[in-house]
């Protein structure tokens, strides 16, 4: 798994909204490995707390119908369990083609994020079929 070791402060890390982006080079290969393919974003502090993206490709048995899957995680370390925060997001892929427009989903309203629930995401994001050749 590739997942990048460094934390990214940018300016305040307690600001109160930010970005969060993460490139998979090669997406047609990532969505062609065969074992459970996966990536995580840098971390990006937003409110204190920090925020990662998720990505992972999933088959639905044996067919050929692959799925990128996104999602939102926040991995608090405070240890007494009670924190909680919202947010709202648009997930998106930027197109890598003049006149081809991004695909984006975004929440609907606010999200709430806590220890019982730290990522939110949508599973099957966007398909597509992988040839064998």
């Amino acid at each position: 798994m590739d997942e990048p070791k460094t934390e990214k402060f940018i300016t305040d890390p307690n600001k109160s909204n930010g970005t969060i982006s993460m490139e998979i080079e090669k997406l047609s290969e990532f969505a062609r490995e065969i074992i459970l393919s996966e990536r995580k974003s840098e971390t990006v502090y937003i409110k204190g707390m920090p925020w990662k993206i998720w990505a992972q490709i999933e088959t639905e048995n044996e067919s050929t119908e692959k799925w990128l899957g996104f999602a939102l995680l926040c991995n608090s370390s405070e240890k007494d369990g009670n924190w909680s925060r919202k947010c709202s997001a648009t997930h998106r892929i930027v197109s890598q083609r003049s006149g081809v427009e991004d695909f984006k989903k975004e929440f609907n309203g606010t999200q709430v994020f806590n220890n019982e629930s730290p990522n939110w995401g949508f599973p099957k994001f966007i398909s597509f079929a992988v040839s064998d050749g």
